[in-house]
């Protein structure tokens, strides 16, 4: 009986882990294998469009979101900032705020300003932001090597909001 139990338990432990894997694999549009997601942080603030800050292991982490940018909203340089890059910044904080999320990393995880460079997925680990912001139009692709796994997705993505008119694509008129 202890044996049938213990079999029983294990299969449900594992059903568990091929559930998660299985829906994991479903984010996985661009390559074969599934996304190594790495936490659940929260989202502490947003930066701008394309930036937000988390809580990691108790520190204020900057990540800069891999493959998009969205126009300029806080620029040190007054001039560069823009009323789309203020609806960005609004978007982002409207999908994250009180948010947990995961990251992913490509290649490279930092940039020249020291801010870690990742794939942000919403709590359900399967929704990626920056496929979200493409597709909605609050940014545009930008592929920086070597941190390129989604680019041809992300082209994509933007060419179908580009067509639709989506966000900042249907005021360019």
């Amino acid at each position: 009986m202890k044996r049938i139990l213990f079999l029983v338990g294990l299969c449900l432990l594992l059903s568990g882990c091929v559930t998660e894997n299985l829906v994991r694999s479903a984010a996985a549009t661009s390559r074969e294998e599934a996304p190594v997601l790495c936490g659940r942080y929260e989202v502490v603030r947003v930066s701008d469009g394309d930036t937000i800050v988390v809580q990691v292991d108790g520190e204020e982490v900057s990540v800069r979101l891999i493959g998009v940018d969205a126009p300029e909203s806080v620029h040190f340089d007054d001039s560069k900032n823009t009323p789309e890059g203020l609806v960005a910044s609004q978007w982002t904080c409207d999908l994250l705020d009180d948010a947990f999320v995961y990251l992913e990393y490509d290649v490279e995880k930092t940039d020249k300003y020291g801010r870690t460079l990742a794939y942000v997925y919403l709590d359900d680990g399967v929704t990626m932001v920056e496929r979200s912001m493409l597709a909605d139009g609050m940014a545009q692709v930008m592929t920086i090597q070597p941190n390129s796994r989604y680019a041809d997705e992300f082209v994509e993505i933007q060419k179908n909001a580009r067509e639709n008119e989506a966000g900042f694509w249907g005021d360019s008129k």
